[in-house]
């Protein structure tokens, strides 16, 4: 079933690149958790689609570019259960126009076709090494 996780999460992902949060969480658990970076500002795990909505409108508020225009995936790695996803985007600072490369990778676990939980790492070395460490091949 590890192909159709790829297809879920890279379904999923290309329409929040769109903004269309609506198809994209269409295929998330009601009770999915998004977890930031460690490095983040706001490291708070975001629950249910409520919170994870909410965490997508303030990821888009600083940029004035939408993430369609910016963002790129590098690949969509299948790792049995879980889905690695290093990904790039150009965004541009709302109020100082600032260009900032942003590099970041998913780990995107995957039951019963229904995303239930977003694990963001800056490294994909990083999310791979987590991901294998619990039992998953990849």
């Amino acid at each position: 079933m590890s192909a159709e996780n790829v297809d879920v999460v890279r379904r999923s992902l290309e329409a929040f690149a769109r903004g269309d949060f609506e198809t994209a969480f269409a295929s998330h658990s009601d009770d999915v958790e998004w977890v930031p970076s460690a490095d983040e500002p706001d490291v708070s795990t975001y629950r249910g689609l409520a919170g994870v909505h909410d965490f997508a409108a303030s990821a888009a508020e600083p940029w004035s570019n939408r993430f369609d225009d910016v963002m790129e995936f590098a690949d969509f790695i299948d790792c049995g259960d879980w889905v690695v996803v290093p990904w790039t985007a150009r965004l541009r600072g709302r109020g100082s126009g600032m260009l900032v490369e942003v590099f970041e990778t998913y780990a995107v676990h995957v039951r019963g076709l229904k995303i239930v939980r977003v694990e963001e790492y800056r490294t994909r070395e990083e999310a791979l090494q987590t991901v294998q460490s619990r039992g998953n091949p990849g």
